[in-house]
């Protein structure tokens, strides 16, 4: 199977392939981001510099537009060229291939940052080991049940909850028939095996993007899943909470990070920008969207985060674990007709 960049539409947002491999040079701010927060962070980021509005310098876009054109660019050998001098991503990416990782994760390429990290980032460990990478904020993802199609008694209380065969054709997740997003299936690999990426595949009824998982669950859910795995940003978009409740896992939400990177010597030259993206205005606006973040990590019930840990991808190649995930999940998910 190929990964993320060759399925464009893999979380269903259907949107155009636009392509920026002509223009990323000259850059200064590249900001791919989830669509869950992608309108908060423009609308923030304008009112305090207007005048980066239709200014080419910066691109600030939905992370799916751009995976094919952009992130097969950072597995080239010159991939560091198509960096502009701040970098915005999502996901485990590209950047976390070991090909990229060896070359360019050090002070010749990138500045290091240090910021304070909240207790919650902590505890989990996510300052990045070099610190040529900083996360953020970071998107969650929570499981929603709907109370009519799953008893109470059997709602799922752990992420291995899902992998229960009374589930099977219970699920939807975030993907489609050609694809399934690589952030559930990490923490499944590292905690239970490979066997499980498979099992979560036959639990699988069908994929979606979570603006589709929502349209679905407030239109009253007839035709829907008993269970969804979807970013918290969009549970809280569901209209009836008392039908459809959300569950924290007791390992925490599944995080999928947002990262950023600085070009050396970018730091100094864009100082006042970098601080006001890092800083508290922006992390509360995020936050209030349902992205925890460096200056603002206080929600409902979130107190541990399930991060797969900078070992498993050291210790890993990502880029053939991504192709190795869809496989095994394939073995399992059978498209319903």
């Amino acid at each position: 199977m190929n990964e993320e960049g060759q399925h464009k539409k893999s979380c269903g947002c259907n949107n155009q392939n636009k392509s920026i491999n002509k223009t990323v040079e000259n850059k200064i701010l590249l900001a791919l981001l989830p669509c869950g927060i992608r309108n908060a962070f423009v609308q923030t980021l304008q009112n305090k510099f207007p005048e980066i509005i239709d200014n080419e310098k910066y691109i600030i876009d939905g992370n799916l537009n751009y995976e094919k054109s952009f992130y097969d660019q950072l597995d080239k050998e010159n991939g560091f060229a198509a960096i502009p001098e701040i970098f915005i991503s999502s996901d485990i990416n590209s950047l976390y291939h070991q090909s990229f990782i060896q070359t360019f994760m050090n002070d010749n390429y990138f500045d290091r940052i240090q910021p304070q990290v909240p207790a919650l980032f902590q505890k989990e460990a996510f300052v990045h080991p070099t610190g040529h990478m900083c996360w953020f904020t970071t998107n969650l993802l929570v499981v929603v049940a709907d109370l009519e199609k799953v008893h109470e008694d059997l709602l799922p209380q752990s992420w291995a909850d899902l992998l229960n065969k009374i589930f099977v054709k219970g699920l939807s997740l975030r993907g489609d028939d050609d694809f399934f997003c690589n952030a559930i299936l990490y923490p499944y690999m590292k905690a239970y095996g490979k066997e499980a990426i498979t099992q979560l595949g036959q639990n699988t009824l069908v994929g979606l993007h979570p603006s589709q998982m929502i349209k679905t669950i407030n239109a009253g859910n007839a035709n829907g899943s008993p269970l969804y795995v979807m970013p918290y940003s969009f549970a809280l978009k569901i209209r009836n909470t008392e039908r459809f409740k959300t569950i924290f896992p007791i390992e925490g939400p599944i995080v999928s990070p947002v990262q950023l990177m600085l070009k050396k010597g970018a730091y100094q030259k864009h100082k006042t920008l970098i601080d006001f993206i890092l800083g508290k205005e922006m992390g509360e606006v995020l936050n209030r969207s349902g992205f925890p973040t460096l200056t603002s990590a206080n929600m409902p019930n979130l107190n541990k985060l399930n991060w797969v840990g900078w070992d498993f991808i050291l210790e890993n190649d990502i880029a053939s674990c991504k192709d190795e995930l869809q496989e095994l999940f394939y073995k399992g998910y059978k498209p319903v007709k």
